[in-house]
């Protein structure tokens, strides 16, 4: 890239005409010849950045105060041109980085993967995210938008280079994990409430519901009275029946067993508990976790979703069968759950009351880096799949 630097000649005279025309002409000569992509002009806030506009496609000015970096490159990523934001996200001196290659900025793949965008067909306007290198100090994640922009009067000579913006993440992603911590923490504070609520219930309301049934007993065995027995009989089953509601409804809160002997096993007694209460048949099977016990926020979470898979399931599909899988495979757990349902689209769900549901589904996956797909037509069923990341495992003992 080539720069020239107007200053203005003595005005009213005759050869200062001449030569601000002269200069002038060499100017353009030089932008249809292509030596020149942008002009650097001296203005009372300071120099400015001034894009050529060429005769196939006008491009957008830069400046050098623009919160975004900027650059252009040749077809081969080489830098032309740098703004003063690209320097300071690369943490470089912009002398340094002109002639150098964009490439050897990036980090990893992010190499691989900028060569077929920097390709891209003119006209194009391609983006994604990349980390960028910074000297000795911490990489920097990047979303760089590249779009092709063609310079000269005629298209088919002129000179192409392509246009990189560059926006930091930094601000971002530290938002985003910050939001991801309060949500993980807010998901913490409600399962531990959850476990609090039915310990209370399991451990306060239960045993005084049974102390109720074993008089209501004595009462039945011994009472002359046929009609008290009878009543009393009657009475101590609706007890019976409270005792098992109570007992269900403690377990759907945050079930114990899911703290001392782990996810499969918690699964398993759900599973049975939901066959029971809305006569579905279930089938569970397990690969891969044997006895190992998994992070507590991990097993929590794709509990939580298989409940609230099952949950659906009972409310909207009107199944007969479901099928259930968890797998642990290279670091990964899987949970699947298939029903032979009435189905439903996915996009017309969304807001609605299952729609939350699967919404909670999701966001609990993508809080510990994993995802949640949901495949659904209507008349055919609908598959949940949830992955989570396992990056720790204890072995614990079978009982």
């Amino acid at each position: 890239m080539t720069r020239k630097r107007a200053t203005a000649p003595r005005r009213g005279s005759l050869p200062g005409l001449r030569a601000r025309l002269a200069e002038a002409e060499a100017t353009l000569d030089a932008i249809r010849s292509g030596e020149v992509d942008a002009l650097v002009v001296a203005g009372p806030g300071g120099d400015l950045t001034v894009a050529i506009e060429g005769a196939t496609e006008p491009y957008q000015v830069l400046l050098n105060a623009m919160t975004d970096g900027a650059v252009l490159l040749a077809p081969d990523g080489t830098i032309l041109f740098g703004n003063r934001r690209f320097g300071v996200i690369a943490g470089a001196p912009l002398h340094g980085l002109i002639g150098s290659r964009f490439q050897r900025l990036l980090v990893g793949e992010g190499r691989a993967t900028f060569d077929p965008l920097l390709a891209g067909s003119s006209g194009d306007v391609s983006d994604g995210e990349f980390v960028i290198a910074r000297g000795g100090a911490a990489p920097i994640a990047v979303w760089i938008s590249l779009s092709t922009l063609s310079l000269g009067t005629d298209p088919a000579d002129g000179v192409v280079v392509r246009m990189a913006i560059i926006s930091d993440l930094t601000e971002r992603k530290q938002g985003e994990q910050a939001r991801l911590e309060l949500m993980k923490r807010l998901i913490t504070i409600e399962d531990e409430e959850r476990r609090r609520i039915a310990r209370e219930v399991h451990d306060e309301t239960v045993p005084t519901l049974t102390a109720i049934q074993v008089g209501l007993r004595v009462i039945e065995q011994r009472t002359g009275e046929p009609e008290i027995s009878a009543a009393a009989h009657r009475l101590r089953k609706i007890v019976a029946e409270t005792v098992d509601n109570v007992g269900r409804l403690a377990r759907g809160l945050h079930p114990s067993v899911l703290d001392d002997l782990g996810l499969l096993a918690a699964a398993r007694r759900h599973v049975t508990d939901y066959s029971k209460a809305y006569d579905i048949t279930v089938d569970l099977r397990s690969e891969g976790i044997g006895t190992l016990r998994l992070p507590s926020l991990v097993q929590t979470t794709v509990y939580r979703i298989l409940q609230e898979g099952l949950t659906n399931v009972a409310r909207h599909a009107k199944a007969r069968t479901v099928d259930i899988e968890l797998k642990l495979h290279d670091g990964m757990l899987a949970l699947l759950i298939r029903d032979d349902g009435i189905g439903f689209d996915p996009v017309t769900t969304r807001g609605e009351e299952s729609g939350l549901g699967l919404h909670g589904m999701g966001e609990r996956a993508t809080l510990l880096g994993g995802s949640l797909e949901i495949d659904s037509t209507p008349g055919v069923g609908t598959t949940v799949r949830a992955r989570v990341p396992v990056r720790e495992l204890t072995v614990t003992e079978e009982t």
